[in-house]
Formats: structure tokens, C-alpha cells, sequence
């Protein structure tokens, strides 16, 4: 009773929040393209909540984000670049800076073609009426392929209609992603070459320089990251149509 009279005698109230967020780590680059850099990070924590984070260009703020991944543009070609990120909170205190990382957006020769987008495609499984194959590769960031629930291997194939030597594989994850994977080539749509893989996906974009020719791309998932399937907002495929 003594300390409630206090309380009220002196007008008292909740005490400020005056305590940052943790410093986000894990700042990563993700993809690339001639005008472009995509960054993710792991997500920092806070005694009341985090309510987004600056992500900075050298010393220039160049934008806010709620979630742990953006892509940062209007960068020059063939350009490195540096980046960190900062969290805040709802009181407007700011975290300090993650660890920089440098990201290098690609040549603007404009040789490189996107070949995959509304070509044929075909997949081991769907979900449902909705999550077709050919959401993968209609251009479309809104719509996606999901595979059926809990059943692993699943993979997602697309035809280019005629050989050509390739340069880069982009995957645009939704929440079900792969944490492993493999993109593979084929100029029969039956025996397959690896173009990349890994065991430790993080879901989020993965922009895969890849080399090699071929007819057919296919991204075989071996592993889910969640109890779902795999999802695919976008699966584009760049290269050269072959001579």
C-alpha cells in the first residue's frame, strides 16, 4: 500500500521502453541481378517486439521491411555493394548494425534471356485447383506451384523447347520451401545432370549461376523445411538458345 500510494502521489506510470533489439546476424546475399541485390537475415529479438528493420546501403538507409529478406534496386551493373541491417522497435529504439556483407549485382550486357517463362511444365505432384505447375512460370509473384503435403521426393520441371546454355537459375520460395534440393539439366527430359544442390536451403530467393545446356530444368526437392510440400512463387531459367 505504501509503494501504490507513491504511485499515485507522484503521478507515477509505466517505466519507457528504452531497451534495443539484439543485433540481427546471418545478413546474407541471396541473389543478384544487373540492377539488383536480394538480402535475408535472421530475425532479432526484443523485450517488447520488433517491429521492422532498416536495411542500409553504406551509410544510406534505403528502405524498411516488416519481414527478414528485401531486394534492394536501382543499383548499377557489375557493382559491388555493401549492406546492413538494423532492427527497431514500436518505442523507436534501433539495434546496432548487423555485420556488413557485400553483395555484386550482375553484368548488363544483356545477353542473358529468361527462357522458362509460360513454356510447358509439368510436375511430380499438386496440391490442389490453383496451385497448378504453370503458376511457377506464368510471371505472376502472386501465384504459385505447391506439391501434395509430407511426402518427399517431389520436383517441378519446366521445357525451354530447345537447347540452350544457361546462366542462371532463380527460385522465388513461398513458406514451404526446400532445405534440400537439387536444380538439374537434361536434353531429353530423361537423364539428368546436376547444376547445383544443397542440403541447407533457407527458403526465401535462391539466384544459382548455373552453366551447362539443355532442353528440360527441373528442380528436384529431396528434403522438405516444413511438415508441407514445396511451393514455388516463381521458377525462372536464363541462358542463350544454343545455336
Amino acid at each position: 500500500m505504501k509503494n501504490l500510494r507513491a504511485y499515485q502521489l507522484t503521478g507515477g506510470g509505466p517505466a519507457p521502453d528504452t531497451q534495443a533489439p539484439t543485433t540481427p546476424g546471418g545478413l546474407r546475399v541471396t541473389g543478384s541481378t544487373a540492377g539488383s541485390v536480394s538480402l535475408a537475415w535472421d530475425a532479432a529479438t526484443d523485450d517488447v517486439g520488433v517491429t521492422g528493420y532498416d536495411v542500409h546501403r553504406g551509410g544510406t538507409l534505403v528502405g524498411t521491411v516488416t519481414g527478414t529478406a528485401t531486394t534492394v534496386t536501382g543499383l548499377a551493373p557489375n557493382t559491388a555493394y555493401g549492406f546492413t541491417v538494423r532492427a527497431r522497435d514500436a518505442a523507436g529504439n534501433i539495434s546496432g548494425a548487423s555485420a556488413a556483407v557485400t553483395g555484386t549485382t550482375r553484368s548488363g550486357d544483356g545477353t542473358e534471356t529468361l527462357l522458362s517463362q509460360g513454356r510447358p511444365v509439368a510436375a511430380s505432384s499438386t496440391e490442389a485447383a490453383g496451385l497448378e505447375p504453370g503458376k511457377a512460370v506464368d510471371g505472376s509473384g502472386s501465384t504459385r506451384w505447391a506439391s501434395v503435403e509430407g511426402v518427399d521426393p517431389q520436383w517441378l520441371r519446366v521445357d525451354l523447347g530447345s537447347p540452350a546454355a544457361l546462366s542462371r537459375v532463380r527460385l522465388d520460395w513461398e513458406a514451404a520451401y526446400a532445405r534440400a534440393y537439387r536444380v538439374q539439366g537434361s536434353l531429353d527430359g530423361t537423364t539428368w545432370t546436376d547444376l547445383y544442390a544443397t542440403t541447407t536451403g533457407d527458403g526465401a530467393t535462391d539466384d544459382l549461376t548455373v552453366s551447362g545446356t539443355a532442353r528440360y530444368v527441373r528442380v528436384h526437392g529431396t528434403e522438405r523445411a516444413t511438415p508441407y510440400g514445396y511451393s514455388l512463387w516463381e521458377f525462372k531459367v536464363y541462358g542463350t538458345p544454343a545455336a
